[in-house]
């Protein structure tokens, strides 16, 4: 397809998407002019969705299901299929490619694992998927299920393990001949901090999976033309394009980042960064969930360099039309779980937000660690705070009545609570690391910011240097005692070391499920309305004000590798006019 005639069909794609969800660009500095002679370049149009996390079907905003469309409805794969299959047959060639995390997020998971969800992604044409954390949170057993159950292929370089089922399914790069394209990809390696792979399971650090694999591509298969499909993060990404050579396009996934031209993007679609090389890679990600489906038209040289593009991501909204045969599917596969996800539980008078989790104070972290509090408390009075992790919130609640299945959306991980004992300065480490994203302990990163209850006060300034970012602490009201012994309320997925936010404690039982403990809270307490109480403050202040505060033996911890700061920011959105998303 030249490209003259790929720029024709931006009329026809920009009626698939609302006119803040796009952008158009042709710019590299590979070229001198709008427009270009395009003899002897390759043009390839790229589909691409990444951390949909079980949403098979349409979502309010929240992440919650959607049952008033006056109320605007997003996403769903019903959505995607049908985008697909109209536009990539006016295609001569194109790739659709998935970054991973497709498991956890809905009752779609909780109820049916994997199995559904292979029957969805096999019907979407998929020519490629690389593997997010979420896949391993039932194990490498029944990670290596799902992927045998799907009719296209998996690709990981940096995923290396023992069990032999899971190998058997993985590849650490796929050759397309037709187009003289290949994809490497890999997948986080802070994975067994988030998730439960095997012990036999290593993350290879990506960076130098990619690298090895690129130059093998091109040694052994001769192909110039790589695509680095990625479960790494937008700031890996960018690390990523900037310290390897060899790769002109970056697919990925895992940080949930809205990139476009609209309210709430945080970088450009593509963001163009360049390598080793002095080379220009192309970055791209879809947000979350699949409410964007990605799409990119590039143009390559006969060195395998990117010298055009166009495109931006699609916005799936109450416009897009559904493919009605997925969507009955989809439809049937509901009734099991219908009636219990309805079951209202109580009521909100606030916005239980979760968007903004993973920077500060949120609503619907206070409310899920004071439930745990109250829960705690009926056996153990003594009982001095809960902490939570944010990246264990996983959908907001709106207004109104709160249903079981949109609190099961919210907490979809079925942890159990747990009780752990820390002394006043090891909580003080927990604490910096926490808001210094890397561990005091080991000098790893910290994946997920926090959350706590009622009886925490901390300031921090995100200005000073890692280890020296915490300014005060206080628990209770009163500034945190060294030498005491703290009764903390978790969970049993951070007291195993999840998220590296401590180091891995023993615990000798686990109590009720996280959802079973906010239900019973609702049941007590509804209706519910939180407010932002100052748990959790930045401040301007470069030290504690009294010296004593910091305790005397806390090291300045050496970052083993650079921490990925989660890029999730609140997507601003109009309200809906009925019928209109």
């Amino acid at each position: 397809m030249r490209y003259s005639k790929l720029l024709s069909l931006v009329p026809l794609i920009s009626s698939l998407a609302s006119a803040q969800a796009f952008e158009h660009r042709l710019v590299s500095k590979r070229l001198h002019k709008r427009g270009i002679d395009v003899d002897g370049h390759y043009n390839i149009s790229i589909y691409h969705i990444n951390d949909v996390h079980a949403h098979l079907d349409q979502f309010r905003s929240s992440g919650a299901d959607c049952t008033d469309l006056t109320r605007g409805c997003y996403g769903g794969y019903a959505r995607v299929k049908e985008v697909i299959d109209k536009e990539r047959p006016t295609k001569e060639d194109s790739l659709f490619l998935n970054a991973g995390d497709e498991f956890q997020g809905t009752l779609f998971y909780s109820f049916y694992g994997g199995e559904k969800i292979a029957e969805t992604l096999n019907q979407l044409g998929f020519d490629a998927m690389t593997v997010g954390n979420h896949e391993f949170d039932g194990g490498d057993d029944k990670l290596a299920e799902f992927l045998g159950n799907l009719t296209f292929p998996a690709i990981s370089a940096n995923i290396h393990t023992n069990n032999t089922a899971l190998a058997s399914k993985l590849v650490p790069y796929k050759i397309f001949p037709k187009h003289k394209l290949a994809i490497v990809a890999v997948t986080t390696e802070t994975t067994p901090g988030m998730s439960r792979p095997g012990p036999g399971t290593r993350f290879e650090d990506p960076l130098t999976a990619i690298q090895r694999t690129v130059n093998e591509i091109k040694g052994k298969e001769k192909i110039d033309r790589i695509i680095a499909l990625t479960h790494i993060g937008y700031d890996k990404d960018i690390e990523l394009a900037k310290k390897t050579k060899g790769i002109s396009l970056i697919i990925g996934g895992h940080s949930h980042t809205p990139l476009g031209d609209f309210p709430g993007a945080v970088g450009k679609y593509p963001t163009i960064e360049e390598n080793l090389d002095g080379d220009e890679v192309f970055i791209v990600t879809a947000y979350r969930w699949g409410e964007y489906l990605g799409y990119i038209d590039i143009a390559y040289d006969n060195d395998g360099k990117i010298v055009g593009y166009s495109g931006a991501p699609i916005h799936l909204t109450n416009q897009t039309t559904q493919d009605p045969d997925l969507q009955r599917q989809i439809t049937e596969w509901r009734k099991p779980f219908e009636a219990l996800s309805r079951e209202v539980l109580g009521e909100t008078k606030v916005p239980l937000q979760q968007t903004n989790c993973q920077q500060e104070e949120c609503t619907l972290g206070d409310l899920m660690a004071d439930a745990m509090v109250d829960y705690r408390r009926k056996l153990n009075p003594a009982v001095d705070f809960a902490i939570i992790n944010a990246g264990g919130i996983r959908a907001e609640i709106d207004v109104g009545p709160i249903t079981r299945g949109e609190v099961l959306t919210a907490f979809p991980f079925g942890n159990s609570i747990v009780e752990l004992s820390f002394s006043g300065e090891v909580l003080w480490k927990i604490f910096e690391g926490a808001v210094s994203h890397v561990s005091v302990f080991n000098g790893r990163p910290v994946t997920s910011f926090i959350q706590v209850s009622a009886e925490i006060n901390l300031e921090y300034n995100p200005a000073n240097e890692v280890g020296q970012r915490l300014i005060t602490l206080q628990i209770g009201g009163k500034p945190v005692d060294w030498k005491k012994k703290y009764d903390v309320v978790t969970l049993d997925f951070l007291a195993g070391g999840g998220d590296n936010i401590w180091e891995r404690r023993s615990y000798p039982i686990t109590l009720d499920s996280q959802d079973e403990v906010l239900i019973q809270y609702l049941e007590k307490k509804s209706p519910v309305e939180p407010k932002l109480s100052g748990r959790i403050v930045q401040t301007d202040k470069t030290s504690p004000e009294n010296p004593e505060q910091r305790p005397p033996t806390i090291p300045t911890p050496t970052p083993t590798s650079t921490p990925g700061k989660c890029r999730v920011k609140k997507m601003k959105r109009k309200v809906p006019n009925k019928g209109r998303a």
